[in-house]
């Protein structure tokens, strides 16, 4: 299967600064990719050379199996980009500015008006084609954002923080979205919200200083079958945990004030993580202890604390 975005040895500086250090990233067709890392990680710099804006001083990207020479944008469609502080023109239609991007596209005006009514469509915002964006809400802003990245039918699409300062109801219109085209097209999502990513992405790459330090499924990251987390009612007293502690395949017990979490470690192959959970479960019952919230494995913030120096 040819990849939807290979980057490979890709290295970019500027002046003493190395933002990209030998940066190797594949990405798998027809999937929601998570790229995640501290500030000044590279995550922008990788996106602007990708996208043509930034030529880079070594190594390769290649879009759906095409090479892109150097400091060149793709061929036009076949990727589309939404910038963290993407705007539009206040004074202006945006129906008018959703034709025009279209345009720049390589479509004909015919055509980049069909698409700019269909991705309004998609974003559930056909009424706003004739209104100004002046008059939009900043959720609405958003939507209509991502609207644009999706006009021609791009083969890879890239969202950098594409729900930050939304409230939650319209981030949460936006993860929906989201979900609804899954399949359909590549997108990456980078975003700080790590839960976010957790619960959207297939699979993640975690960047730091320049460089990949993991790129893995969802589940492989967060290591699904060696932990379940319990968020309790209350805080457990020691005698609650002693019918966890029996348990012949659990192999530690935790509960961490920091976050107010108990945390289980097992076995897995001693039993399998179903059953294991099952198990745990009725020994906290039997205790007496409810639970409001369980997860097998770690979350994403914990392994990405763990994966880059941030965390130590």
């Amino acid at each position: 299967m040819t990849a939807a975005l290979r980057v490979s040895g890709l290295s970019k500086s500027y002046g003493s600064l190395q933002a990209l250090r030998g940066m190797n990233l594949e990405v798998q067709p027809s999937q929601i990719f998570g790229v995640v890392g501290p500030n000044g990680a590279g995550k922008t710099t990788l996106f602007s050379v990708i996208s043509g804006f930034l030529p880079q001083d070594a190594g390769e990207v290649e879009i759906a199996g095409k090479r892109l020479s150097r400091g060149a944008p793709p061929p036009k469609g076949s990727l589309s980009i939404l910038p963290q502080d993407a705007g539009f023109i206040a004074d202006l239609n945006l129906g008018f500015q959703l034709v025009l991007y279209g345009e720049l596209q390589g479509l004909g005006r015919a055509r980049a008006q069909e698409e700019a009514r269909r991705v309004l469509k998609l974003v559930g915002l056909s009424e706003v084609f004739d209104r100004k964006a002046k008059t939009l809400s900043h959720g609405m802003h958003k939507r209509v954002g991502i609207a644009q990245a999706f006009i021609g039918e791009p083969s890879l699409v890239i969202l950098d923080e594409p729900t930050a300062g939304l409230d939650p109801h319209a981030a949460r219109e936006i993860r929906a979205l989201l979900r609804k085209i899954q399949g359909q097209r590549t997108v990456i999502v980078s975003s700080h919200n790590l839960g976010e990513v957790e619960d959207l992405c297939n699979e993640v790459a975690i960047l730091d200083q320049g460089v990949l330090v993991r790129q893995d499924s969802i589940t492989g990251v967060i290591g699904g079958a060696q932990l379940v987390v319990f968020r309790l009612s209350r805080p457990p007293a020691e005698a609650d945990l002693a019918g966890l502690r029996a348990l012949p395949f659990v192999t530690d017990v935790a509960w961490s004030t920091e976050d107010e979490r108990l945390r289980v470690a097992f076995n897995a192959d001693a039993q399998p993580p179903g059953p294991a959970s099952r198990d745990m479960v009725c020994a906290l019952v039997d205790a007496g202890v409810l639970f409001v919230e369980m997860k097998l494995g770690k979350s994403l913030e914990e392994r990405f604390l763990e994966e880059t120096r941030a965390g130590g």
